[in-house]
């Protein structure tokens, strides 16, 4: 009785007039691997539940799309194109290879050979369309709400995969309270402009004030971070802290709760108190500290380097 194998994508790699696929099979038996060698011209191949094609036709790529969007499929590509964005704002990007990935929620990346964020992007709930005119393969992603829309123009697919993801793991991010203190010390801004942080677990009776900071009018502003949705518990806390602080004089205190959301019945509360509400997360907040410690690098690596 023949083992039973399972097949699978190692990688892909253009060489001259061909391209090389690495599979490697897994059996109870045996472990080997094979290199298979494809036309670069135009191939297509199924390993699994992924459809590949190489180098197709612009109306194969076409037909792929499609029977890939009415199955809700994930789509990567790899194409010779152009994006223009039509919405809120508007940008050209004229002709070059990159990395397109259309997810099965609607939403869109378009990457660069560089750089960890896209270049151009739509969230989920994208609508999207493909059609073949005037020699080229026109793929759009239409936003309903707010309209605007990606339009990517291609001349030449190299690549195009489609295929299904099964990923129901959640995801934990291993981000505290005090890493969103420290994004905002770093950029008042995330706040509002022109903040100035003038202390930081300030001293007061009850505890400690996670920022205390003034605004461009020198009002005093008071600052109560959560990591998780604020509630009534963070409403009290910032209640006590306000008792035993003053503002200068002709100035007025503004107490703010910085948090990811609000919990379920405090914006009333919150309204009725006169305490502002900030949006801010653990990602946000870990990007910026990413971002600042990247721009302290590379001032260091000049200076050495000077």
């Amino acid at each position: 009785m023949l083992p039973r194998l399972l097949w699978a994508v190692e990688f892909i790699v253009a060489c001259g007039e061909f391209v090389i696929v690495f599979l490697h099979t897994i059996s109870r038996e045996a472990m080997q691997a094979k290199w298979i060698y494809l036309p670069a011209l135009s191939c297509s191949f199924r390993v699994d539940m992924v459809e590949v094609r190489v180098s197709p036709s612009l109306e194969e790529a076409h037909e792929e799309l499609v029977r890939a969007f009415e199955a809700r499929k994930m789509v990567v590509m790899v194409a010779e194109c152009s994006v223009n964005y039509s919405g809120r704002t508007g940008s050209q990007l004229g002709n070059g290879e990159r990395l397109i990935v259309l997810k099965e929620d609607g939403c869109v990346l378009v990457h660069r050979g560089r750089d960890y964020q896209p270049v151009n992007w739509q969230p989920s709930g994208c609508i999207f369309q493909s059609q073949v005119e005037k020699g080229t393969l026109v793929v759009k992603a239409i936003r309903p709400t707010p309209l605007e829309s990606l339009t990517i123009v291609t001349e030449n697919m190299h690549l195009l995969a489609s295929f299904h993801l099964k990923d129901e793991a959640a995801f934990s991010l291993h981000a505290t309270e005090e890493d969103m203190q420290r994004a905002i010390l770093v950029q008042p801004d995330l706040i509002e402009a022109g903040l100035k942080i003038v202390d930081f677990e300030k001293k007061v009776a009850p505890g400690f004030v996670d920022i205390y900071a003034l605004d461009r009018e020198g009002n005093t502003v008071v600052i109560e971070i959560k990591k998780d949705p604020a509630g009534f518990p963070a409403i009290k806390q910032l209640s006590e802290y306000l008792k035993h602080l003053q503002p200068a004089p002709g100035r007025r205190l503004r107490p703010i709760i910085v948090a990811p959301s609000l919990a379920k019945g405090a914006q009333p509360v919150v309204a009725k108190m006169g305490i502002e509400f900030k949006q801010l997360g653990l990602q946000k907040a870990a990007e910026v500290l990413q971002s600042h410690a990247s721009s302290d690098q590379k001032v260091l690596k000049g200076w050495l380097g000077s």
